[in-house]
C-alpha cells in the first residue's frame, strides 16, 4: 500500500482516499469483550488486526507534509484517542463518519444503537476535531421514528458538533441490506411500477423518473421528507454558516475562501442533484458545480515528486510491525 501511495505522490496526487468502509476495524470494546470471555484466540486475532492498522499509520508518517488522506470510520473511534492521534500523525486529515440519526429511536432503526445521540453525540464528534481529524458527518432522513422536529434537531447537532462537512440523505433501501429485504417482502407482487419497471428494481429506472423516497413513512409524505431534507441542506450550507465553520477548520483568509468554494460545490453536487425534482434545477446545479470546480482544482493538485522514495520508517515497520 505504501509503495502504491508513494507512486501516486510522485505523480503529483496529494489527496488520496484510503478506501476502507471502516478504517477502525477493532474497537476498544471488542478487545474488552474478548478479554472478558477469556477467548485468547479471538483476543490475539483482534490485537493483531489493531497492530497492523497502527503499523500502516506509522508507515505513512514519513510522507511529505502536504499529503492528505481521507477515509471512512465509525463513531466508536472517538473513544480511542491513541488511534485518532496516530491518524493525525499519518496525515489522515478527514473521515466520513456515519452518524445516521441524532435520536436514540433513529439509531435503533438503523441498527446503530451503539452510536451516541443528543449532547453526547455532539461531544463525540468534537473529539475527532480535537485530535486533528475533520469530519464529514452523514445523516439519514425518512427513518420510521423521524418526525418533523427531527430535521431541526439534526441541523442543530451538525452545526454545534464542529463537523467540517455534512451530507443529509434520504433513506434508500440498498440491495443486500435488511431494510431492502423487508421492503421488498412488504410490497410483494403489489410493488408500484415506473415505466414498466417494478419499484423494487429502482436502479433500472432512468434517474429523471426515479422516486426520491421509496419507503412509506408513518406520518410524513415523500414530498414532505424531500422538502425538509432540502431545507436542512440550505441551512447548513448557507453562506453565513459556511463562513462560520471555516473559522475553526482552516486558518488563513485564502484557505477560508477556498473552504467556502468547496462547500458550495459539495452542496450543488449532492443536494440539488440528489433531492430536487425539477430537472432544469438539477441541470443548472450540475453546470454550476462543474464551473466552480475549475478554479478549485489547483487546491488538490500537488507538485510532482518523481524522486520521492518510500520513507525509511515504512521499510522498518514492514520488516518489524512491532516498531509501530
Amino acid at each position: 500500500m505504501v509503495e502504491e501511495i508513494v507512486d501516486l505522490r510522485r505523480r503529483g496526487f496529494r489527496f488520496i482516499v484510503l478506501a476502507d468502509d471502516n478504517f477502525y476495524p477493532v474497537t476498544l470494546e471488542d478487545l474488552r469483550m474478548a478479554a472478558r470471555r477469556q477467548d485468547r484466540g479471538r483476543l490475539d486475532e483482534l490485537t493483531a488486526m489493531r497492530e497492523e492498522r497502527f503499523a500502516l499509520m506509522a508507515a505513512l508518517e514519513g510522507l511529505p507534509a502536504d499529503t492528505a488522506f481521507l477515509t471512512q470510520i465509525t463513531m466508536e473511534a472517538a473513544e480511542d484517542p491513541e488511534f485518532l492521534d496516530a491518524m493525525r500523525r499519518a496525515h489522515i486529515k478527514g473521515a466520513l463518519v456515519g452518524v445516521e440519526s441524532v435520536t436514540p429511536e433513529g439509531l435503533k432503526d438503523v441498527y446503530k444503537a451503539f452510536n451516541a445521540s443528543g449532547e453526547a453525540l455532539v461531544d463525540r464528534l468534537r473529539t475527532f476535531r480535537r485530535h486533528g481529524v475533520h469530519v464529514l458527518g452523514s445523516f439519514i432522513f425518512g427513518l420510521p421514528s423521524d418526525r418533523p422536529e427531527t430535521f431541526d434537531a439534526c441541523v442543530s447537532v451538525a452545526q454545534r458538533s464542529d463537523v467540517a462537512f455534512a451530507q443529509f440523505v434520504m433513506l434508500q433501501p440498498l440491495p443486500g441490506t435488511l431494510d431492502f429485504a423487508a421492503w421488498e417482502k412488504s410490497l410483494g407482487d403489489q410493488a408500484p411500477h415506473v415505466g414498466g419497471i417494478p419499484l423494487t428494481r429502482y436502479w433500472l429506472v432512468p434517474p429523471e423518473h426515479r422516486p426520491k423516497v421509496y419507503i412509506e413513512h408513518p406520518v410524513m409524505s415523500p414530498d414532505d421528507i424531500r422538502r425538509r431534507t432540502q431545507a436542512v441542506w440550505d441551512r447548513f450550507y448557507s453562506l453565513s454558516s459556511i463562513w462560520h465553520r471555516s473559522r475553526g477548520t482552516v486558518r488563513s483568509f485564502k484557505s477560508r475562501l477556498a473552504f467556502v468554494l468547496i462547500s458550495k460545490i459539495y452542496r450543488q453536487m449532492y443536494a440539488n442533484t440528489g433531492i430536487a425534482t425539477d430537472s432544469a434545477r438539477v441541470q443548472r446545479s450540475m453546470r454550476w458545480a462543474r464551473l466552480m470546480a475549475i478554479p478549485c482544482r489547483w487546491l488538490f493538485v500537488g507538485r510532482p515528486m518523481p524522486d520521492l522514495q518510500v520513507p525509511p520508517r515504512a521499510v522498518d515497520v514492514a520488516r518489524d510491525p512491532a516498531l509501530a
